[in-house]
């Protein structure tokens, strides 16, 4: 008896499991469905970047991690392909344009695929990998934060696809819709601004160069944090997930 109604529950728990995996898959074709729509109507404003659009979209790239964004001009950009630089407004009718192209390039490297929250993952465990992905995206090209929180979202439609996914995680776990923006918004705005502050940050013989008890001796808590701070990324802790679970972990309360 007793090996008959543990049958009936193991049989319980592996339809409940698939009934989940259902929904999560449900789910996941919808979004997948409204991203291609949204994807062929941004096509037919912009188009899809033909072959030498994506060579001059990967020269870009290649141009930025050597020059950085202030120095990424389209006549560098035209010697480096060995254009005319009035030939490039043939395909990019002005940098604007090809800087949002560029930071779609940036995004769909790391987010080719997302996937919205499983019914058993947190929300606070879901949007902390998502933030970290964006993180780590634009950390792998230099100004990479500048170039993506810049970005409209017409061409660089990966970026409106992970809010549309992070809102599906989020509401799915019971959160209203207007809070889950709100939490979202928040999130990434923590993201981008982390990592635009990161990417200006001094360099080690610029940082080692400044005589912090002189400029910092009338703040002696600044003083202590300061060197703190400095202590710990030495020992390589990285502060970054610990300060976006403080966000995410009072967003509902």
């Amino acid at each position: 008896m007793n090996e008959e109604k543990m049958r009936r529950e193991l049989e319980r728990l592996e339809r409940m499991e698939n009934q989940a995996l259902d929904r999560l898959k449900r789910r996941q074709d919808a979004m997948d469905k409204r991203f291609d729509r949204l994807k062929q109507h941004i096509s037919k404003k912009y188009g899809q970047p033909n072959v030498t659009q994506q060579r001059i979209i990967d020269a870009a790239l290649v141009l930025l991690q050597e020059e950085g964004l202030n120095n990424l001009s389209l006549r560098k950009l035209a010697a480096k392909l060995d254009m005319q630089a009035p030939a490039l407004y043939w395909h990019f009718k002005s940098k604007e344009v090809l800087i949002d192209f560029m930071a779609e390039a940036i995004l769909t490297k790391e987010f080719a695929t997302i996937e919205a929250r499983r019914d058993d993952e947190s929300w606070q465990d879901w949007l902390v990998e998502a933030c970290q992905r964006l993180r780590r995206a634009m950390l792998a090209y230099r100004d990479g934060g500048r170039i993506v929180a810049g970005a409209h979202l017409d061409p660089a439609i990966t970026l409106m696809k992970l809010f549309e996914v992070s809102m599906a995680s989020l509401t799915s776990a019971g959160i209203e819709l207007q809070q889950a923006n709100l939490i979202i918004s928040t999130a990434v705005h923590f993201v981008f601004g982390n990592v635009i502050e990161e990417q200006a940050m001094p360099t080690m013989e610029e940082i080692q160069s400044i005589n912090f008890e002189d400029m910092l001796k009338d703040y002696p808590l600044m003083a202590e944090s300061v060197k703190q701070s400095f202590d710990e990324a030495r020992a390589g802790y990285d502060e970054f997930e610990d300060s976006l679970r403080l966000i995410v972990g009072h967003a509902d309360k």
